[in-house]
């Protein structure tokens, strides 16, 4: 037969019908308990075992104790440790009453605490008042009864009496067992016990630093943030400041001439600049494969003046005698193209001091002073020539392919003055040597190399040589030392100055170095504005007279960052709201940045005060927004150190680029006393445990639970103590009270054998 159409079976309201009538049902006939979930202290990385558990929250619950017969068959049972207590219980909870009252507040603790926070876990405990005793989950059947009316109405509990292991039991204070009488609160920390000998530590100061959060004049920073409506949260709620606008990127124009840029024009001034932009430019062309001698490209010159590097400047006089640098050598590769009777040959190089160029025939000068000589070797045309020039004492030579000219004694042994640039080309003045040749040569250069340091007396060993990589040209001969310059025309990219204003705009380009290679006209990309740094904050909670849960209480700023031009957004995310809180932020210049740590020092079980010095003598005017003291909060660890400073104002107006923070001193003289079940830390690690027992007049202190390892020599700190670790050993207990019956292996030690094969049999 079908199901009856009268009957809709499986309806909501059948179904709320339903489980009304089992959480009724549990409330009259049940029994209060406490439902205690497991925390994960310390699990296993490979096998995932839980090592260490604590249970220090509680939940009341209705629960209906299913056993009518007792604790179960056996309830206890004799073990070569003793008596061994294995009372067993059956449980049913409302399902309904789980999810909505115990569900919500598993699911807020912190992330790898848990495992499963939705249901019930085989693992957790229940306190039953009725026999003053703990028992612990083995199993958890979901699905009892199996869809009445299509759903699901309670959980049952198979419960085994709880037998402690490295487990930390917390039971609420107040707790009365079914007579009414008070449950010792002691926590239950039974299970491999760690035993620490310590010694007194001295405690250390905090120490911290600040800076500016930016020194670029005008750029500001998140100060404060105050609020509006403070809200109404379950939990605490997440605090984002929104970044700072980046601003409009500058634009420019450029036009090239002989190879090289020879303007560069402003186009957008951009906006937002908290620094001056770099400016870049595309790659030049290269030259072909036979005009290249080393690297990948060269200079290729007509009729331009260039500048070999505004970076080529002598800041000292450059003197080539003996008493001074020894031996000055000058070479590099040339390829000229045309030789020119018109213009009386082509300037290659030149300083006010001196001049190298070639007549129409192809034959190379060096002049320097009144006088120059002329090396015989014609040039090779469309090909690469080696040119040295080497100036000892007053003596000069020059060399082409490695055949030497005969001595010139010049008039004046330095060769560059301070100030001077190395130039090529056309030299339109004359500079004072053969005024006649003012054109430039045509054709390419390449490797320029500058030496200072020889030895004068092997000097035409090097002078007749022709080297044959871009390493045997920049190494001397004699010393084996590098070249002091070295421009290897490999693709020269130009060098533009941008400049900005207080406004943040780029105002001017300045041609610095106009590069070469190019034979189309490159894009120039003067960079975007700097985004700035993100002010991060975090809410601080309190509680309200009158207003249920939490609210916020005020807004600690952790970093201020920088690049504002207008107050951020402030949003509050996550803490399960009532009523989202509301703030906004305040900005101003010359803010100070986030608060370095130099040390968190050590023992502090109190939270210090933080000193931040003013902007100047006086208390700073809250009238005048511009100049503001600033103040902060510190933060103190479990390890008892100061791990963070906060601002609550991060000030205005400072000047110096430093200012000083002063964190309130701990107190060097003392070292406190731990307390039975407190939750202790070592600070080097982090790893925590609780107090088993703590012996003062001995310095031993007994742990459970351990989260890690305790090591030598690290500091152990707890709410109100700190010392050091001397010792640490492993002591597992043997006064488990369910598990073990001392009195009754005694006794019976006194009546069997046990060092018999067969107590019970003959001789």
């Amino acid at each position: 037969m079908p199901l009856s159409p009268f009957f809709l079976n499986g309806s909501p309201s059948e179904q709320r019908l339903v489980q009304d009538l089992v959480n009724e049902h549990l409330q009259l006939f049940g029994q209060d308990v406490l439902y205690l979930p497991r925390k994960i202290i310390n699990q296993n990385t490979v096998i995932r075992e839980i090592t260490a558990s604590k249970f220090d929250d509680s939940f009341r619950l209705e629960a209906y104790l299913v056993n009518v017969d007792g604790f179960g068959t056996p309830s206890d049972a004799l073990t070569k440790f003793g008596v061994r207590d294995m009372d067993e219980i059956t449980l049913v909870v409302s399902k309904e009453r789980y999810d909505d009252f115990i569900t919500p507040f598993i699911k807020s603790f912190p992330e790898g605490e848990r495992v499963n926070a939705n249901t019930p876990n085989e693992g957790d405990l229940i306190y039953l008042p009725l026999d003053n005793a703990l028992f612990e989950i083995k199993y958890v059947e979901r699905k009892v009864p199996f869809y009445q009316v299509n759903e699901l109405f309670m959980y049952e509990f198979r419960c085994e009496i709880f037998e402690p292991e490295d487990e930390v039991v917390d039971l609420p204070d107040g707790l009365t067992d079914k007579n009414g009488e008070d449950v010792d609160d002691g926590i239950i920390t039974r299970g491999n016990i760690i035993t620490l000998q310590l010694d007194k530590d001295d405690n250390t100061n905090a120490l911290g630093y600040v800076a500016l959060a930016s020194t670029v004049p005008g750029v500001k920073s998140v100060q404060r943030v105050p609020l509006f409506n403070d809200g109404n949260y379950l939990g605490t709620p997440t605090v984002q400041i929104f970044k700072p606008k980046q601003g409009n990127q500058a634009t420019g124009t450029v036009t090239i001439a002989e190879g090289g840029i020879d303007t560069v024009t402003l186009t957008s001034s951009g906006s937002n600049y908290l620094s001056v932009p770099t400016i870049s430019f595309t790659p030049p062309n290269k030259t072909t494969s036979s005009q290249i001698k080393f690297g990948n490209n060269s200079l290729h010159h007509t009729a331009i003046t260039d500048v070999i590097g505004a970076n080529f400047v002598f800041s000292t006089n450059v003197d080539s005698r003996d008493t001074g640098n020894g031996r000055l050598s000058l070479s590099f590769w040339l390829y000229p193209t045309k030789f020119d009777p018109a213009v009386n040959g082509g300037t290659v190089m030149w300083t006010d001091r001196f001049k190298i160029y070639y007549r129409e025939t192809g034959n190379i000068i060096f002049a320097s002073g009144s006088g120059s000589i002329e090396n015989t070797t014609q040039l090779n045309l469309n090909a690469w020539n080696f040119i040295r020039v080497e100036q000892y004492n007053t003596d000069a030579t020059i060399s082409v392919n490695g055949t030497v000219s005969n001595n010139l004694n010049t008039a004046n042994p330095i060769m560059f003055f301070a100030g001077d640039l190395l130039k090529l080309g056309a030299d339109t003045a004359g500079a004072g040597f053969i005024p006649s040749q003012t054109a430039s040569f045509e054709g390419f250069l390449d490797h320029l190399t500058i030496n200072l340091t020889g030895d004068n007396a092997l000097r035409n060993f090097t002078a007749t040589q022709v080297p044959s990589s871009e390493t045997s040209q920049e190494t001397d001969g004699q010393t084996n030392s590098n070249a002091s310059f070295i421009r290897k025309m490999d693709n020269e990219h130009p060098q533009v100055i941008a400049t900005t204003d207080v406004n943040k705009v780029v105002t001017g380009l300045t041609i610095n170095y106009e590069g070469w290679g190019y034979t189309s006209v490159p894009i120039m990309t003067i960079a975007q504005p700097e985004l700035g740094s993100q002010a991060t904050a975090v809410a601080i909670m309190t509680s309200r007279t009158g207003v249920p849960n939490q609210s916020v209480d005020r807004i600690l700023i952790t970093n201020p960052g920088f690049g504002y031009t207008e107050p951020p957004i402030v949003t509050f995310t996550g803490g399960n709201p009532i009523s989202v809180a509301i703030a906004t932020a305040v900005i101003s210049e010359a803010v100070l940045g986030p608060i370095g740590i130099t040390t968190g020092g050590r023992g502090y079980t109190f939270t210090p005060t933080v000193g931040i010095t003013s902007v100047y003598t006086q208390q700073s005017n809250e009238t005048i927004p511009l100049l503001q003291n600033a103040q902060a909060e510190a933060v103190v660890s479990t390890a008892g150190t100061v791990k963070e400073i906060r601002y609550s104002n991060a000030g205005a107006g400072y000047t110096n680029t430093t200012a000083y923070v002063g964190i309130q001193s701990v107190t060097t003289d003392f070292f406190g006393e731990f307390e039975i079940d407190e939750l202790v830390t070592q600070v080097s690690t982090g790893t925590s445990a609780y107090v088993s027992s703590w012996n003062t007049a001995d310095n031993i202190l007994k742990v459970v639970a351990s989260s890690g390892d305790f090591t030598v020599g690290e500091t152990i700190v707890g709410a109100g103590a700190s010392y050091r670790i001397l010792a640490v050993g492993d002591d597992l207990t043997t006064a488990i009270p369910f598990a073990q019956n001392e009195v009754l292996e005694t006794e019976a030690d006194e009546i069997l054998d046990f060092t018999e094969r067969n107590p019970f049999g003959e001789f």
